[in-house]
């Protein structure tokens, strides 16, 4: 096993994973081990300029939208961003992720690859201590993992530890067997749905006890998340700020005002419509990332009429996705093409023709469906993103032009994750950026996925999706991504028209500590382990 120094710029190591990869470089390897970078992969993010001398600690308070009073710091779910970012901050897992996506160590200080890819061992650190005193042991991380394994779990992160055939501890290592070879795996490990929890006698302790940079003082779902500095944080040399305080607004006009009246530091999403003039506020300055996050509307394709493909091609060429980037997000968008794999991925298609607004083709698959004349409700709320509503209006005004009624329903912020997405036939999402195809469509579009939104499930596609992850060829991997992402654009049931950016407004005094990702919000969940405020 090929050693990563947490003193260095890590990657994992493989030992038997060389054959059929590409020559050293950033998008192969690096020193002789697997380079397991979105770097490579092209993770959009801001160059942000650190200031001279970088303020050190501070109370840093944020708002940000998405929260939920429904939301859980439970490791087997996962919501918005308030719980995320707060689970970020006070737990840690086996291997972490920089802004530029490469793997670093976390609970873990080295790991590697043998059996061709099929065992992944990490070597745990020692002394590491959850913020309760007890010593972080190979038996935390076995059973916080084992959340998401079995025929029964109904964790999210299932179905990426489906192939995870066991798992035990080996000394102080960790050791994953897997029933194919899996490239990708730390990248799994690097997901905030597979944070570690104390556990004694087999049972967790999810209450909010970690390991990570900041010990939790206070969390109402879908309110307020407070946490102050942990000394006792195995890397606490980087963190600067002594406390934070996370608030849900999911009011975007709200949010905007708090930055103005000097209530909050940072606020994310900003209101796209209203980036510009707030960039014009003294002492504010806006951020916007672009990442590959998606913006959709799942179809439950086991209901008709969204269980007829011409139906569903009829909708996707209906939405007029210009009008969507320039009309409800002022720019801060780019078009994409009905999957979630984004323009700077190295296995992005850029063989398929950019699906655009097409009221011929729209008409031509109605009329084939049967269903023309059909009347459809389309749910939207704020807290699937900034303008939801107005882009429901938008796309209804484009359908309406080829004979699709689509009918807007504004449903609550609050309980939207819990009681609308997933459960309505026709709703609008959004979903973070992954630094691997393999994750989002593990996660989201393969039968049977654990946060499937669709019910849609496609044999081949599935079966296509498990051989790229085991394809240790990575032109054999591009070929196979690419017939995904085409089955997708042809026959899936999601609706991807944009990809949006991550717009933070942050005030004056604010040091971001470098690039700020654009793959999740909030600096990818990381701002309160990179940003401070001057005191």
């Amino acid at each position: 096993m090929e050693k990563n120094s947490d003193k260095t710029v890590p990657h994992a190591a493989v030992d038997e994973l060389k054959v059929g990869l590409p020559p050293v470089d950033r998008r192969g390897f690096m020193k002789g081990a697997a380079a397991i970078s979105a770097a490579s992969l092209g993770i959009g993010m801001l160059p942000v300029r650190r200031a001279t001398a970088a303020p050190a600690g501070g109370h840093l308070k944020v708002g940000v939208g998405g929260g939920a009073t429904t939301d859980t710091l439970d490791i087997g779910t996962t919501g918005g961003a308030q719980n995320q970012t707060m689970i970020e901050s006070i737990r840690s897992k086996l291997v972490d992720q920089e802004t530029n996506g490469d793997i670093v160590p976390d609970l873990a200080t080295e790991w590697g690859s043998g059996n061709g890819g099929r065992r992944w061992t990490f070597k745990l650190r020692k002394g590491a201590e959850f913020h309760n005193g007890k010593t972080v042991t190979p038996q935390d991380v076995i059973d916080s993992i084992n959340v998401h394994r079995g025929p029964d779990s109904k964790a999210a992160g299932a179905s990426l530890m489906k192939v995870v055939s066991e798992l035990k501890s080996d000394g102080n290592d960790i050791v994953f067997d897997l029933s194919e070879p899996a490239a990708d795996f730390p990248h799994y490990l690097a997901q905030t749905i597979f944070s570690i929890c104390p556990s004694k006698d087999g049972v967790l302790d999810q209450s909010g006890i970690g390991s990570g940079a900041f010990v939790l003082e206070k969390f109402t779902p879908g309110v307020v998340g407070m946490a102050k500095r942990n000394p006792n944080y195995f890397k606490a040399e980087r963190i600067r700020l002594e406390s934070f305080e996370l608030l849900s607004v999911n009011d975007s006009t709200a949010l905007t005002n708090s930055l103005v009246a000097g209530e909050l530091h940072v606020i994310q999403p900003v209101d796209p419509k209203t980036a510009d003039v707030l960039a014009k506020t003294a002492g504010i300055k806006v951020l916007s990332v672009p990442g590959g996050s998606t913006i959709t509307m799942p179809m439950h394709a086991d209901k008709a009429p969204f269980s007829n493909n011409d139906f569903r091609l009829a909708l996707k060429y209906a939405v007029n996705r210009a009008d969507l980037r320039d009309k409800v997000f002022y720019g801060h968008a780019s078009l994409a093409n009905d999957h979630p794999v984004p323009t700077f991925d190295r296995f992005f298609n850029a063989d398929i023709p950019q699906r655009d607004y097409d009221p011929d083709k729209a008409k031509f698959h109605l009329a084939k469906s049967g269903f023309a004349g059909t009347k459809i409700q389309l749910h939207a709320a704020d807290a699937a993103f900034s303008g939801a509503l107005d882009a429901a209006l938008v796309f209804a005004d484009s359908a309406k032009k080829v004979g699709i009624v689509i009918e807007p329903v504004r449903e609550p912020n609050d309980g939207y994750w819990s009681n609308v997405w997933g459960k309505v036939p026709f709703s609008f999402c959004y979903w973070d950026a992954r630094p691997t195809p393999d994750l989002i469509l593990s996660l989201a579009y393969i039968c049977g996925a654990a946060w499937g939104d669709t019910n849609w499930c496609n044999e081949r596609f599935t079966r296509l999706v498990a051989e790229a992850r085991a394809e240790l060829d990575q032109q054999r991997r591009k070929e196979l991504y690419a017939e995904i992402q085409l089955i997708l654009h042809d026959e899936g049931s999601t609706i991807v028209p944009l990809y949006q950016n991550m717009v933070h407004g942050v005030a004056e005094g604010v040091d971001t500590g470098g690039p700020v990702g654009g793959a999740k919000p909030l600096d990818n969940f990381q701002i309160f382990k990179k940003w401070a405020v001057a005191s």
